[in-house]
């Protein structure tokens, strides 16, 4: 008997494993009747389920397998991007770029790499971008706000936080889509400064 624990509904039994395009699911009996259907792994890895001993083996290998698959599609995508474009002439002002834009670097591909194996979620289960990509988009903000490369901000990322931190000057944009401006930033400053 496979067993987990809700925090809300307590122990309850599996009763039901279940596949479908959008993934596997577990339905659980609890003992108040209830029944409820939960995704694996996301339910465990979000805290919201707690896999008991005889369900555990099961949980952690379905974790292992989607951080697997997290980190092949990330790769797929690095190297996909990892492509020097040189910028053709601008037709409003006549100038070519002073030197080729590369769409990635090694400083934003490591920090993406250090978000997903500190527990960050690469994709959904829809296979939309997720907790990495919105971090790293939000960087490129501060970026272009700022006007600096992603190595003059590793090398500054002390002063550069502060201002888009509660009190600072640039507080307005930090606070953004639920603070994920300021709180990518503080993923990074760990990332730089462990």
């Amino acid at each position: 008997m496979q067993t987990g624990n809700h925090k809300l509904y307590g122990v309850g039994e599996v009763i039901n494993k279940e596949t479908t395009e959008n993934g596997s699911y577990i339905i659980v009996k609890f003992e108040s009747g209830k029944e409820a259907r939960f995704s694996i792994p996301n339910s465990f890895t979000l805290g919201i389920m707690e896999a008991n001993s005889d369900l555990k083996d099961e949980i952690d290998a379905a974790i292992s397998e989607k951080r697997a698959r997290d980190q092949a599609i990330l790769e797929e995508r690095r190297a996909a991007s990892e492509v020097i474009i040189t910028a053709a002439p601008s037709h409003r002002h006549g100038r070519t770029p002073a030197m080729p834009v590369t769409v990635k670097g090694a400083i934003e591909a490591a920090f993406e790499e250090y978000l997903l194996n500190a527990g960050y979620r690469g994709y959904t289960d829809f296979g939309n971008p997720s907790t990495v990509f919105s971090y790293v988009r939000a960087i490129k903000k501060v970026l272009r706000e700022e006007g600096i490369s992603w190595n003059y901000l590793q090398n500054n990322i002390g002063s550069i936080i502060p201002l888009y931190d509660i009190g600072g000057a640039k507080a307005h944009i930090g606070a953004k889509s639920n603070h994920t401006v300021i709180n990518g930033l503080k993923r990074f400053d760990e990332f730089v400064n462990p």
